[in-house]
């Protein structure tokens, strides 16, 4: 076994409280109790992300508010999602690691190979910083089955005509319109997605105005779907490591698959304050071992979980 894998492995074990998201303060209490000064502070740290989380927002005029006449998400592409890699987007994909290498581009992936067998999953990517976040995973993972990400129409698609043609004809981007959409948009999103054999992606902070030293607050979003349509989620951690000279070296670290119920479990209604409830605490405890992993990287994260 490789020493990734047995990373891997062991952030998995790890990453189950995750299902019961109440159980992390007594967790850090008992590191408190019966710790060594690392874990100690490790469990100061836990807390701390915790406490700091504050939301991003993405900034645009407010007649970018209304979305087009043909609709958002899944009604905008005009046909249903699929998950076959075609061959314009595999010329893509080599035209952007090709430009992107001789202008110093550098991306990393690790525990992304699983995601070309491993059937639809549910992306949460983080932090998300910069516009070509979903651009450095696209170029990470598996060519198929593709990713679809849920995105904000101003900044995707504009008002261009010529670009939304192209956007449709690529595939991967299901715009919404921020003011107009709601979880059942979302959610059919997803399903379209899924029945596709595809993977859905999201970036549940929302926007790139977050703090540049944490993550910021997880909307609940993805939990949602993930309660309402039993898809496992992936955590995509991204670590950008800026240089000198030339584009970044990029790291694309996809942790081991979590569930938001825990096997056998009953989901709450569906839009019930319980719900509702259970996907912001899920989320919050997400976005905190995600963030370790961002700011201590893989092996590190990984000691310090424990």
């Amino acid at each position: 076994m490789s020493k990734d894998e047995n990373s891997f492995q062991c952030l998995h074990a790890n990453l189950l409280c995750l299902t019961a998201p109440t159980r992390l303060s007594t967790k850090v209490a008992d590191s408190w109790r019966g710790g060594s000064l690392r874990s100690q502070r490790s469990a100061c740290r836990v807390a701390e992300m915790g406490e700091r989380k504050v939301r991003a927002y993405s900034s645009y005029s407010r007649d970018a508010l209304t979305p087009p006449a043909c609709g958002e998400g899944v009604a905008w592409l005009g046909r249903a999602p699929w998950a076959k890699a075609s061959p314009a987007y595999r010329l893509l994909r080599f035209s952007m690691r090709s430009v992107g290498w001789v202008f110093g581009l550098r991306v990393r992936a690790y525990g992304l190979d699983r995601l070309e067998h491993s059937g639809p999953r549910i992306l949460v990517g983080a932090p998300h910083r910069r516009y070509y976040e979903a651009f450095a995973l696209g170029i990470a993972a598996p060519a198929q089955p593709r990713i679809w990400w849920l995105g904000l129409g101003p900044f995707i698609v504009g008002r261009g005509r010529v670009r939304a043609g192209i956007l449709r004809r690529l595939g991967g981007l299901l715009p919404v319109w921020r003011g107009s959409s709601g979880i059942e948009t979302h959610l059919a999103a997803a399903n379209a997605v899924f029945a596709a054999g595809a993977h859905y992606g999201v970036m549940p902070e929302g926007g790139t105005s977050g703090p540049t030293d944490r993550f910021a607050e997880f909307r609940p979003g993805a939990a949602v779907i993930g309660i309402r349509t039993g898809v496992p989620v992936v955590p995509i951690v991204f670590r950008f490591h800026n240089r000198r000279i030339g584009l970044p070296r990029i790291e694309v670290i996809g942790l081991p698959d979590v569930s938001v119920l825990e096997s056998g479990a009953t989901p709450p209604a569906p839009g019930s304050r319980e719900e509702l409830t259970l996907a912001a605490a899920w989320s919050d405890a997400l976005a905190d071992r995600m963030e370790r992993v961002w700011r201590e990287g893989l092996h590190e994260g990984i000691r310090s979980a424990a």
